[in-house]
């Protein structure tokens, strides 16, 4: 149970923080098709992960990152 709530919020954290420094560095310009670590095929990437290394803690890291892209979303760090 410890291991699943730290992928969940060692994922939110990863999220926030590298939407937060990419919104920095390209100077607004982490939108639309060229977007890193939003969306989802990074959902669909942890999910295949999960998936090949039979880890079931990745679902608590898809949550965290889920809703860490909603708040880079409503932040305005990309689309």
């Amino acid at each position: 149970m410890l291991e699943m709530i730290l992928y969940g919020v060692g994922f939110f954290l990863i999220t926030l923080g590298i939407q937060a420094f990419l919104h920095k560095v390209r100077k607004n310009g982490n939108k639309g098709d060229l977007a890193i670590w939003t969306g989802m095929v990074t959902t669909i990437t942890i999910c295949t992960l999960g998936i090949f290394l039979k880890n079931i803690s990745f679902l608590a890291a898809v949550v965290g990152f889920v809703i860490a892209d909603e708040i880079g979303k409503k932040m305005g760090w990309h689309d």
